[in-house]
């Protein structure tokens, strides 16, 4: 996955040791796509939270919703977290998705073809939404 950095104007408090410039910030987006609910955080480098959505079911393999149910959940998801945070698709570094149906070779395959049809799951990182609960534990994996 390549990272770019972009630059954007932010207001600096009078405490901020930064200048009251430009300064750059990369934007990362993780999607936690799980059979209960979707959630999708945009984040800067540093971790800082700047905007996030939330919306139903993301399974693909679920059938009471359907896989194209479950992505239109991603999607708006995914939506409402990039107007939260104020930013266009194109200023994020880097995107992983936890998803839950994914399991197979087929599942991959077709996720990464579907969130490429959007310009906010280009490149993406895809995992089953198991991987991402164990990945998102202490660096140290205590209580895996």
């Amino acid at each position: 996955m390549s990272w770019r950095r972009h630059t954007g104007a932010i207001s600096l408090n009078a405490s901020s040791p930064e200048p009251l410039s430009l300064r750059t910030v990369d934007y990362l987006l993780g999607v936690d796509a799980g059979n209960s609910k979707t959630i999708a955080l945009v984040a800067e480098a540093d971790g800082r939270i700047v905007g996030w959505g939330r919306r139903g079911c993301g399974d693909i393999s679920n059938p009471r919703v359907g896989e194209r149910a479950a992505l239109d959940n991603v999607a708006a998801a995914v939506g409402v977290a990039l107007e939260a945070a104020g930013i266009s698709p194109e200023r994020l570094a880097g995107r992983a998705f936890a998803m839950a149906g994914a399991d197979w070779p087929e599942d991959f395959a077709f996720l990464e073809a579907e969130l490429g049809l959007h310009p906010w799951g280009r490149g993406a990182a895809i995992v089953n939404d198991a991987v991402g609960a164990l990945r998102s534990g202490p660096p140290g994996g205590v209580g895996v």
